[in-house]
C-alpha cells in the first residue's frame, strides 16, 4: 500500500487479482500442490503472500486445511533448502548480488547475533513466526549447517504454524456462526 495516498500499488493490484484468479480453481486435486509450489517460490523471491494464500485457500475450502498446511510447509521447506544450496555453492557474494546490502540491515545483524548464540534452534523458532526465514537459512548455509538439519529444523517449524493457521482459519468461521450478529 502506497502509505502517502492510502492506494494499493501495482504489484499489490497484480497479486491481489492473480490470487482471486487461483482460488478459481480450489476444488482441484492438484490446488494444494500449486500453492506448495508457490510457497518454495517464494523463498528465492519474496512476494509472494504464502500465508494470506493459505489462509483464505483454507477459509474457501475448510475440508481441505490438512493438504494445504502440508503442501505450504513442504513448499516453503524445500524452498528453503533450495535457497540454502545456492548459497552455500556460491557463497555470500552471489546472495548480496540478488539481495544487496542484506548483510547491512538490522535484520540481518540481528539474526546474525541470535545464529551464533542458538544455531538451529533459531531457525526453528524463525520458521514458527511470520518473519522472514531467508536471513537465518543464509547464515545456516554460510555456518556449514548440512542440509538435513537444516530441512528439518524448518520443516518442523513451518508445519506447525502451518498446520495451526490453516486449522485456524478452517474452523474458526464456525465459531461465530449464529453468534453476534454473524450467519
Amino acid at each position: 500500500m502506497n502509505i502517502a495516498s492510502g492506494h494499493p500499488s501495482r504489484l499489490e493490484l497484480f497479486v491481489s487479482r492473480w490470487v482471486r484468479r487461483l482460488q478459481i480453481h480450489i476444488d482441484r486435486v492438484w490446488y494444494p500442490i500449486l500453492v506448495g509450489f508457490l510457497a518454495g517460490i517464494d523463498a528465492l523471491i519474496v512476494i509472494i503472500p504464502t500465508d494470506g494464500i493459505l489462509i483464505s485457500s483454507a477459509l474457501l475450502a475448510p475440508r481441505r486445511w490438512i493438504s494445504l498446511a502440508v503442501c505450504v510447509s513442504v513448499g516453503s521447506t524445500l524452498g528453503g533448502v533450495l535457497v540454502a544450496y545456492l548459497v552455500g555453492v556460491n557463497g555470500l557474494p552471489w546472495i548480496l548480488t540478488i539481495y544487496p546490502g542484506l548483510d547491512q540491515t538490522q535484520t540481518w545483524l540481528l539474526t546474525q547475533g541470535f545464529f551464533e548464540q542458538y544455531g538451529l534452534v533459531l531457525v526453528f523458532i524463525i520458521a514458527l513466526t511470520p518473519f522472514m526465514q531467508q536471513p537465518a537459512v543464509i547464515l545456516a548455509s554460510l555456518a556449514k549447517v548440512p542440509l538435513v538439519e537444516l530441512a528439518f529444523a524448518m520443516l518442523m517449524g513451518r508445519m506447525i504454524k502451518y498446520l495451526l493457521v490453516s486449522y485456524l482459519a478452517s474452523h474458526v468461521p464456525k465459531l461465530f456462526k449464529g453468534r453476534w450478529g454473524f450467519d
